[in-house]
């Protein structure tokens, strides 16, 4: 019986190793696309890290044992800073044309977007120019659109379905109700949420 159990878990160690070394080329490809602030990161198959014009790994920073799911996008030299023991949750996406910061111990769940861009500019001459633009062309670029940092404090729970907008800063330990659109600033120990995110309840 012991035999038979080990050459058992020797052909499923087998049977995992393709997938195995798959996730460990993919984690250290994705570490060599950010800054390291810390020696331990939880990379998930599934996490990306893009750049565009002329943004790199020096504008990525991300603190001890982060664990990234989603994706993070950085176009035109936008940073992003992740705290430690912080969480970018499935199909979640950062994307940065200027700055977003993310202090420690913030849970970012899944389907959430930051953005300190509004993606497309406001002027619909220039919108209508841009569709004319090819899809990777200049005019296409976040830089064209209105952007402001976007600061998340400390101890922050993000739900899902959350978008949050530019311009905004959430303090410590708040707590973003789930699908709520956050365009304004949110104090320090407070629940918001709705459509656009009110104060809900405050948080002794």
């Amino acid at each position: 019986m012991i035999i038979i159990s080990f050459f058992l878990k020797l052909i499923s160690c087998l049977y995992h190793l393709p997938r195995t070394i798959k996730n460990w080329r993919h984690e250290r490809n994705i570490c060599k696309k950010f800054t390291k602030r810390g020696l331990r990161y939880n990379i998930m198959s599934s996490a990306k890290i893009i750049f565009n014009d002329g943004s790199s790994a020096s504008d990525i920073e991300l603190g001890e044992y982060v664990t990234i799911y989603g994706t993070i996008h950085s176009q035109s030299g936008g940073k992003v800073q992740m705290g430690d023991y912080t969480r970018l949750g499935n199909n979640s996406i950062i994307r940065s044309v200027e700055k977003v910061l993310i202090g420690s111990y913030t849970a970012i769940a899944d389907n959430v977007v930051i953005a300190d861009n509004g993606n497309h500019p406001i002027d619909p001459v220039f919108r209508r120019k841009m569709k004319e633009d090819t899809l990777d062309g200049p005019m296409r670029l976040w830089k064209n659109a209105e952007h402001a940092p976007v600061i998340i404090g400390e101890n922050v729970w993000i739900c899902e379905n959350v978008r949050i907008n530019r311009g905004v800063t959430i303090g410590d330990n708040s707590i973003i109700a789930a699908g709520a659109i956050v365009t304004h600033d949110v104090p320090a120990n407070v629940i918001v949420g709705g459509l656009p995110a009110k104060i809900i309840k405050h948080i002794d």
